[in-house]
Parts: C-alpha cells; sequence; structure tokens
C-alpha cells in the first residue's frame, strides 16, 4: 500500500514509528505464531516490545528462537504483576507515535500495521485506529470470518466516528464494537493516565479505548487484519461471570461521561443485550469444549 512509504521513509533513521507490544503469560501454545505474524508484517518501521509476566512455561525458550532486531524483551520480574502492570510497563517502554497491543494468542494479517498506518494519514485527527477481526479456535480453525465494529460501517469501508457517537452506539449495541486490543492502533499523544485501570478486567479494552478517543475521533476499517483466538481457557471465558455486570457499570459512566450522547434508555437496552451476549459466549465455549471432548476420545 503507498500509503506506508512516506512514513516509512521518514522514520527510517529515527525511533520506529509503531510500538508493537505482546504482553504474555504462561503463551507457549501460540506465541510462536504470534511473534512470526508480527515480523512478517509488509509494514517494517515497528519495533516488537514482549513483556514475559513470570510464565512457568516454555515461554522464555519460544521467545529466545526469534533473533531480529526490531525485538526487544523486556526483564521478567521475579513475581507474577497483575495484567494492568505488566501492559502497562510495556507500553510505557515504547518509543513509536502508534501503540498496538497484540494478546500471545492473536496474530496480526500480513497487511494490519500497513493499512491502520495509512488510516492515521488519511484522518490526522484520529486518536484510534480499528478494524474487524477473524474469530478463530485453539486449532486455528476459522469460527466467525469477519467480526467487529458493527452497524458503525455501514457508511462506507472507512470513516471516522466522534468519541460520543462511538460511546452511545457500544453502550446501546452492549458490547465492544471495536474489538480486542490486536485490531486497533492507538496515537501515543492520546494515551490517557493511568494506562488501564485496575477496576476493570473484562471491559478492560474499551474502557481504556474510550479514555484514549474522549471527546476526539476514532477511524474505521470495514478490512478484516487480524484475528482473535477464542478458547474455553482464555480469559474472557474465565471472567464470563462477571461480563454483563462489568459491562454495566461501563454503561453508566459512558452515560456520566457522555451525558448530551449516552441516554438512561441505552443503558438499559445494552444491559440487556449483554446479558444475552453473555449466554450466547458461554454456549460458544460449551460446544468447543465438547467438540475437543469428542476430537479427544476418536484419537
Amino acid at each position: 500500500m503507498s500509503g506506508a512509504t512516506d512514513p516509512e521513509r521518514v522514520h527510517a533513521d529515527r525511533t520506529p514509528l509503531v510500538s508493537v507490544i505482546v504482553p504474555v503469560l504462561n503463551g507457549e501454545r501460540h506465541l510462536a505464531a504470534c511473534i512470526a505474524s508480527i515480523l512478517r508484517q509488509s509494514y517494517r518501521n515497528f519495533e516488537l516490545i514482549i513483556a514475559d509476566n513470570a510464565s512457568s512455561d516454555g515461554t522464555a525458550e519460544i521467545i529466545q528462537r526469534f533473533d531480529d532486531p526490531r525485538i526487544r524483551v523486556l526483564t521478567r520480574p521475579r513475581e507474577q504483576l497483575s495484567l494492568h502492570v505488566n501492559w502497562s510497563r510495556a507500553v510505557r517502554e515504547g518509543t513509536g507515535e502508534f501503540v498496538k497491543i497484540v494478546c500471545h494468542d492473536d496474530v496480526l494479517f500480513e497487511e494490519c500495521l500497513e493499512a491502520q498506518v495509512a488510516l492515521f494519514q488519511r484522518f490526522p485527527t484520529a486518536a484510534l485506529a480499528a478494524c474487524r477481526r477473524r474469530i478463530i479456535d485453539d486449532e486455528d480453525r476459522v469460527v466467525i470470518r469477519s467480526r467487529g465494529l458493527g452497524k458503525l460501517m455501514r457508511r462506507g469501508a472507512t470513516r471516522l466516528i466522534a468519541g460520543p457517537a462511538l460511546a452511545s452506539a457500544c453502550t446501546r449495541s452492549g458490547t465492544n464494537l471495536l474489538g480486542e486490543p490486536a485490531s486497533t492502533l492507538i496515537r501515543r499523544s492520546a494515551l490517557p493516565e493511568p494506562l488501564f485501570d485496575s477496576r476493570w478486567n473484562y471491559a478492560l479494552d474499551i474502557e481504556f479505548y474510550m479514555r484514549c478517543v474522549g471527546e476526539r475521533f476514532a477511524a474505521l476499517d470495514r478490512r478484516t487484519l487480524c484475528a482473535f483466538r477464542v478458547g474455553p481457557h482464555q480469559l474472557s471465558a474465565r471472567l464470563g461471570s462477571r461480563q454483563a455486570s462489568e459491562m454495566r457499570a461501563f454503561f453508566k459512566q459512558m452515560l456520566n461521561n457522555f451525558p448530551a450522547s449516552v441516554t438512561p434508555a441505552d443503558v438499559r437496552i445494552g444491559t440487556i443485550r449483554s446479558q444475552l451476549i453473555v449466554q450466547a459466549r458461554r454456549t460458544l465455549y460449551l460446544g468447543m469444549r465438547i467438540r475437543r471432548s469428542r476430537s479427544a476420545w476418536r484419537h
């Protein structure tokens, strides 16, 4: 894509334009695929920061297999940190103008960084860029070919949306329309303080996004540029029982933060929809566990 050429050349002799952050805890099963997908990016002007959170499996050995000058591995803590602290220390170590967080079991498609850097060129007022993602399972099977952004993309392939309108849409839909961290690229100057609020677990990413965007804009891209992995042992599966209550608290925060755009009716509708989403997610994970058990029995 021609859009990435100019910033890549301009920043070639300076600090990397993009900081890709990979926080990892016991990620030996999928970490290699995650790192490889980042190093295969068509856009080259990035640094890759890996933050191993005191893993007890073969994570450290997998990281050592990769020899690339763009990789920087942070000092491994002696004891496991909270997710919020590990993510924060890694983001703060980055030097790039833009930041992307990729969880250790997700993957980026080859043009992800190139497309999102070009999107910031096209929309220089954007604080955040977001794309759609593919949903895959533990065995790399496609669960959903393309998901994300919902009705926000009615107006074409790309668009800008203001923070208040985004808050209203996410609240009324009952979910995080922007997707998981791999789906987003964030302008470093838009990062909030604190970075990741320890009050949030399931809503951690969307609450973070909304503090990044605030009254500014997000740039949205209909293309599917990454893959998010689902599984019964994944963080979002473990947090399922708290999902609806935490999203309800998030919706109320959006009502307080954006009173001119988010209404009490949005909160009520969003709360009901979030409860339905929890049930659908539980059904999905139950089906995955059943399929895994049947596969193990056959072999």
